[in-house]
């Protein structure tokens, strides 16, 4: 049993993430195939997703995503900004959004340099600089796939939405 209970930020950040991210879904021609809650069959292969529960899929999101980003080490608009990338787009790639929004090497490890930069960067300019990227990852997702195209709104939507959590905090 994970300790994220204790751990606000993360609470915050979960309960936003839940909200966001639909129940089960089984779409051909979604990337994600079967998921629900956020949670691919594709990355978890050993589970039964359909019976997925929500505390399964906070202890996941806490585990395997929260802490492995770091984000309990950053402010909670970046932190919240970076793990729903990390959720949208795999950890590697949310780090290396982040990565290019600080300007540092975008190497997908986060470290001193990236936290280093991250403290320096206005929050709320570093805020907009990590939608612009992750715009950009959704742009080279569709040149990837055309077919992709159909769920742009959505992922703009999604965008929007945490764009506006975030502000709250400003």
């Amino acid at each position: 049993m994970s300790t994220y209970h204790t751990d606000s930020a993360f609470v915050r950040a979960i309960n936003y993430l839940l909200s966001v991210e639909g129940g089960y879904v089984n779409d051909p021609a979604d990337r994600g195939g079967e998921t629900k809650f956020g949670i691919s069959k594709r990355a978890y292969p050993h589970l039964n997703i359909a019976t997925l529960t929500r505390e399964q899929a906070a202890e996941i999101y806490y585990t395997d995503y929260w802490l492995k980003a770091r984000c309990n080490k950053l402010p909670f608009p970046i932190a919240l900004m970076l793990f729903d990338a990390a959720v949208n787009h795999g950890l590697k790639a949310a780090v290396q959004q982040l990565q290019r929004a600080v300007r540092v090497s975008d190497d997908g490890i986060i470290g001193t340099k990236t936290f280093e930069a991250v403290r320096v960067t206005n929050s709320m300019q570093l805020m907009m600089r990590l939608a612009v990227e992750r715009s950009r990852s959704y742009a080279k997702i569709i040149a990837g796939n055309p077919n992709q195209k159909r769920f742009l709104d959505g992922w703009f939507n999604r965008l929007i939405a945490l764009v506006n959590e975030v502000c709250l905090d400003f």
